[in-house]
């Protein structure tokens, strides 16, 4: 008799016990340019929707290899020109988790380059293709998909950098807009290596980029590869991380053969360097990789 009251007695407590808090993992902040990794953690399966810049990206938990948890993690990114905080509302199934995320100013540089005229002052003709080229950019970066990326990032060549992300451009001594990449040193023909794993969503001939290729990792993660000689895949295929995409050249508008890496989050231009696990150095030190340092994480709970 006594067994049977003290099995019920374990039973009621177990069952009225409050559950564990759920972990988040989010930084404070963030450099400006820069993607980050936020993750939430929970003992029981769950969706987590994360509200980031006006976008809600909803993300199923994965149950972690090994252990009891549960894990819904995804990949943010903090404008190249952003100056405010920014909220980051993540919402589970009952409750809401808000985070300010402050933007660090960087210091850009400024490249000075020398390329053919009709780069600088297209045709009315050449106008056509680049509005052409824009709208399946646009069509592209606006692709949704689950989960493919994983960090680190692979490096899609073994060269240094020749600029990096983010500098002001000068071509033939008119201003343009902020480097969106980073070029990298590589001779025509080097094997161009994807960065994750995912699904190529365009292999095809650009005005600016020359011969591109654009690789879907899920979330609006997407990588790019620009100046190709060669392309090794083609739209809809599924390619795994490391896999050869392609081949480095110089095609549009270069001032020799290199390797262009893009790299965009949710449609915002992000410095990919910092996602190697060895980033590569270039004049002025080195991009530092978010493995050197990691978030802050919490059981606290904000609920609204």
């Amino acid at each position: 008799m006594k067994k049977c009251l003290f099995l019920l007695l374990f039973s009621l407590l177990c069952t009225f016990s409050p559950a564990l808090a759920a972990e988040f993992s989010v930084p404070p902040r963030v450099s400006q340019g820069h993607a980050f990794p936020v993750s939430v953690k929970d003992s029981h399966p769950f969706t987590a929707v994360f509200h980031w810049r006006g976008e809600a990206l909803k993300v199923k938990a994965v149950r972690s290899k090994g252990r009891e948890m549960w894990k819904a993690d995804i990949l943010l990114a903090m404008p190249i020109d952003a100056v405010k905080e920014h909220i980051l509302s993540i919402a589970l199934p009952e409750e809401r988790h808000d985070v300010v995320v402050m933007p660090l100013k960087v210091n850009w540089h400024r490249s000075i380059l020398k390329v053919a005229p009709k780069y600088v002052q297209p045709t009315a003709e050449a106008m056509k293709q680049i509005e052409r080229d824009r709208k399946r950019s646009r069509k592209a970066l606006a692709t949704r998909s689950e989960k493919r990326w994983s960090l680190p990032i692979a490096r899609p060549v073994p060269g240094g950098i020749t600029s990096a992300f983010g500098g002001r451009r000068v071509f033939n001594g008119q201003p343009r807009a902020p480097h969106k990449g980073t070029d990298m040193r590589c001779a025509e023909g080097t094997p161009v290596k994807s960065a994750c794993a995912g699904t190529v969503l365009l292999a095809e001939d650009t005005y600016f980029g020359g011969k591109t290729v654009y690789v879907d990792h899920g979330q609006g993660v997407i990588s790019t590869y620009s100046h190709l000689s060669a392309f090794d895949v083609k739209a809809g295929e599924r390619v795994r991380k490391g896999q050869t995409i392609g081949r480095s050249g110089a095609t549009g508008r270069v001032t020799g053969p290199h390797l262009h890496f893009g790299f965009l989050v949710q449609g915002v231009a992000v410095d990919a360097m910092p996602l190697l696990s060895s980033p590569p150095i270039f004049t002025g030190g080195p991009s530092r990789s978010i493995f050197e340092q990691k978030p802050k994480t919490g059981t606290q709970r904000n609920t609204r």
